[in-house]
């Protein structure tokens, strides 16, 4: 078995401490959380009622899985996260989903994915995935999709300039307060401790789109962004 990265191991700490904690922190205090799961569904090209099968990639707790299931009646999910207690939040959550989902923990830098798939979805995960293994993954990827198949990544991504970063930083955390979002004490806790190494290792944007070309896939772009978070779109060509 091959020795796990670093990052991987940090990753995996971090999840499995807040797994309890991770809807309340996340779903409220990141921005544009729900806006990202919204634009990676919307720009999965299908007929709600097709059959499809999706690769989720970073499942956490079942939130973006949750959303597709119900978008998607008919489909099937094969999600992988690094964290044991994430994917048990998200069984629970998913349960009546029965058959529908099938959920494994693994390093998705590692693992064989068991495609093909018709979609393959992320949402603020693969900035996680080691730095040398970002590329790797793309190709890894276009090998799981069906001809025709998309690919579908929201994340989160490093600034071009540290002057940037640091703006995004105040506007978001302007924007939160417009919108009335008080820290709770939950996430007081975790800002306070989050200064230990998450094992997030995140990438400029112009990155992701060209590995997703130099990997085969076509029609890739930046469909959305909002400051440091964005989605990313890409299909392998039908013929190929």
């Amino acid at each position: 078995m091959p020795t796990e990265h670093p990052n991987v191991v940090l990753s995996r700490q971090h999840f499995d401490l807040m797994a309890d904690q991770y809807d309340e922190l996340f779903v409220t205090h990141m921005h544009a959380y729900d806006i990202t799961h919204e634009m990676v569904l919307t720009m999965l090209p299908f007929p709600s009622d097709q059959a499809l099968r999706v690769l989720e990639l970073g499942t956490g707790t079942g939130n973006l899985t949750q959303k597709l299931l119900e978008r998607f009646p008919q489909s099937t999910v094969v999600g992988y996260d690094v964290s044991a207690e994430m994917l048990a939040r998200a069984r629970a959550k998913l349960a009546r989903a029965g058959g529908r989902v099938q959920l494994h923990q693994g390093d998705i830098s590692q693992i064989a994915f068991p495609g093909p798939f018709d979609a393959v979805i992320s949402a603020i995960a693969v900035h996680h995935v080691p730095p040398r293994a970002k590329p790797i993954l793309f190709h890894r990827l276009y090998a799981a999709l069906r001809p025709g198949g998309v690919l579908v990544i929201g994340d989160a991504f490093q600034p071009a300039t540290a002057a940037l970063g640091a703006r995004y930083r105040h506007v978001t955390t302007e924007e939160l307060e417009r919108q009335g979002i008080a820290e709770t004490p939950v996430y007081t806790e975790y800002r306070s401790r989050n200064s230990q190494p998450s094992g997030g290792a995140s990438t400029q944007l112009h990155k992701y789109l060209q590995w997703m070309q130099q990997a085969g896939l076509s029609n890739v772009d930046c469909v959305w962004k909002h400051f440091a978070r964005a989605v990313v779109y890409g299909e392998r060509p039908s013929t190929a």
